[in-house]
């Protein structure tokens, strides 16, 4: 059966019977996922090198590293956010605090 004739089929008739009897082959594809990374441009230079000694692209080697990072720390507590913002704030006022003294 030609594409054209495929396609004109569909277009006729129901195809679901055909899906209830299809067989699902799952297997890991990766989703597509187009953002922006901006690293700095030695750090890509590091990476690309990387990804060639390995065999693989960049954009491969930088999923990977990704992906085990996520593993790792896939059951880790997440930081207390306000402890760690008044950690910093305290640090902050010590610091100017140290600033403002007169110099000995």
């Amino acid at each position: 059966m030609t594409a054209e004739e495929a396609a004109a089929y569909a277009m006729d008739h129901d195809l679901g019977p055909m899906f209830d009897q299809a067989e699902v082959v799952r297997e890991r594809r990766p989703a597509k996922m187009v953002t922006a990374l901006r690293i700095d441009m030695d750090i890509h230079a590091e990476i690309e090198a990387a990804a060639a000694a390995r065999g693989v692209g960049a954009s491969t080697l930088m999923r990977q590293i990704i992906e085990e990072w996520v593993a790792a720390h896939r059951d880790s507590v997440a930081p207390d956010q306000l402890g760690e913002l008044v950690r910093h704030l305290d640090a902050a006022r010590r610091a100017a605090a140290s600033l403002a003294r007169p110099a000995a």
